[in-house]
């Protein structure tokens, strides 16, 4: 049985042209080139554009006869069996907030938006679009809860208002990137950046949209499902590497799972400070046969750290989850580390995730790890914070320790420079309570990481640091 709350697009080889919008089209005019120049692109991304005509004329008094009704907004027209009510009526204002920000986001000049139109399908009963014409060739009619076909989107009726919101933002940013773009790119980049995009938040009575957010909690997202997904699928040790993502194969019905996975890797690269500007820079390379191996090559150089993190990342996976503050700081050069002779002082903010403290221990070694300071990581409701010390405090506890407690974890791999190869670690992972005071005896040389133990979700209302002194033991 199919999850209701998985999307489609369809992308199969025999439709991918007029679908996905110029992908395989590309592949058909470069033949075996490797690389494009910039006038190619330009003249590719021109014929993968003609593909595409108006939307479908409507005969608006007939539809009115059927019992349709239809809510125009500049951008949009949208057909719909639903009867009046506000979270519907206000849809084509959500299009409408929602074109700007799209055109801000891929970098199009303004004025070829002026008249950018779609025709969008709300539907509840499908016989009575297909009766009225409205429905997309046969072929495509299996779609589970959304198509988008060039100028023209289809999205079925959802009891929840945000999720029929998202999956009409979702299907729009797939007309909006194949009809200005010429094409969506590979399955898991297309489907990643419409889930990236169409997860948002709407003041109906501002009018203010944001796309791309990170949802604050079940509530308000209801049905969207996607950081469950990922937290059932990681308790299930099913975490996928980056490279399974990237085989997600959009050409056929997809379940939940599968959005959730191409959501949180677009979400991970677009939000991280060392990623996002390579990722961005991606958009431009949509007409490009060799996608993947772009995105490969772009994170080539650390690739390990990157692989490190995203499994961090969907390990750890909450909402409201801050990709930045739980950005791991490696270190690059051999010359940034040392070597603890004797001991060494230092820092650990409560608002960060895993710090570098740049100390290398030794095999065989112990340490002996002291920590002191009170700093804050919550609060009541009523805004009294809850202050911690570095043995944590048991009024609530994450990954079964106190919050505020200090963790410890010994990083095996060299740092960038060194001449041997940096690989994936699972170290952090597998953290060692330190508390106030804890003793580390590495059965490998590493660096040292430190944190103090909160929810990635629950960082931003932390303030103040812990001070730690390390010490080897004779």
């Amino acid at each position: 049985m199919k999850n209701r709350s998985a999307t489609h697009s369809t992308s199969s080889s025999a439709v991918i042209a007029s679908v996905v919008g110029g992908f395989a089209l590309l592949m058909l005019l470069v033949g075996d080139c490797d690389r494009c120049n910039a006038q190619t692109t330009a003249a590719l991304r021109q014929r993968a554009l003609q593909q595409w005509g108006p939307p479908r004329d409507i005969n608006r008094s007939k539809l009115a006869r059927q019992g349709f009704r239809v809510l125009d907004g500049r951008h949009v027209t949208l057909v719909t069996d639903l009867p009046s009510a506000p979270a519907v009526d206000e849809l084509p204002a959500v299009v409408d907030a929602a074109v700007p920000l799209l055109t801000e986001r891929f970098g199009i000049a303004p004025e070829r938006l002026r008249d950018w139109h779609v025709l969008a399908m709300l539907i509840v009963d499908r016989q009575k679009f297909a009766a009225a014409g409205l429905m997309p060739a046969e072929k495509h009619q299996d779609f589970p809860n959304g198509l988008s076909i060039g100028y023209e989107l289809w999205v079925a009726n959802q009891t929840s208002d945000y999720y029929r919101r998202h999956l009409l933002l979702h299907e729009l940013v797939h007309s909006f990137m194949a009809t200005q773009l010429g094409a969506c790119g590979p399955g898991w980049y297309m489907e990643g950046m419409a889930e990236l995009l169409g997860t948002h938040t709407w003041n109906s009575q501002t009018g203010k949209l944001v796309l791309g957010v990170m949802p604050e909690g079940r509530d308000e997202f209801e049905m969207w499902g996607r950081t469950k997904a990922i937290r059932d699928a990681a308790d299930a040790s099913r975490v996928l590497p980056i490279e399974a993502v990237m085989k997600i194969d959009n050409s056929r019905i997809m379940e939940v799972e599968s959005y959730a996975w191409a959501w949180a890797l677009a979400k991970f690269l677009d939000t991280h400070p060392r990623y996002r500007e390579r990722f961005v820079s991606l958009q431009g390379e949509t007409l490009d046969a060799d996608f993947d191996e772009h995105f490969r090559e772009l994170y080539a150089k650390d690739w390990a750290d990157l692989q490190t993190e995203w499994r961090l990342f969907t390990s750890t996976l909450s909402y409201d989850h801050d990709i930045a503050g739980e950005a791991i700081e490696f270190p690059q050069r051999m010359a940034d580390l040392k070597r603890v002779s004797t001991s060494a002082r230092l820092s650990v903010a409560a608002d960060r995730g895993w710090q570098c403290t740049g100390l290398v221990l030794e095999a065989g070694k112990t340490y002996e790890i002291k920590a002191s300071g009170r700093f804050v990581v919550g609060a009541e409701p009523d805004g009294v914070p809850w202050i911690a010390e570095p043995g944590g405090i048991t009024l609530e506890y994450n990954a079964g320790e106190p919050l505020g407690k200090l963790l410890g974890v010994i990083d095996p791999r060299p740092p960038a420079d060194a001449s041997t190869t940096r690989g994936v670690t699972s170290a952090f992972l597998e953290p060692v309570a330190v508390g106030t005071q804890g003793e580390l005896t590495p059965t490998q040389p590493g660096i040292l990481f430190l944190r103090l133990n909160d929810s990635p979700g629950s960082l931003h209302d932390n303030r103040g640091e812990a001070s730690v002194g390390v010490r080897r033991l004779p």
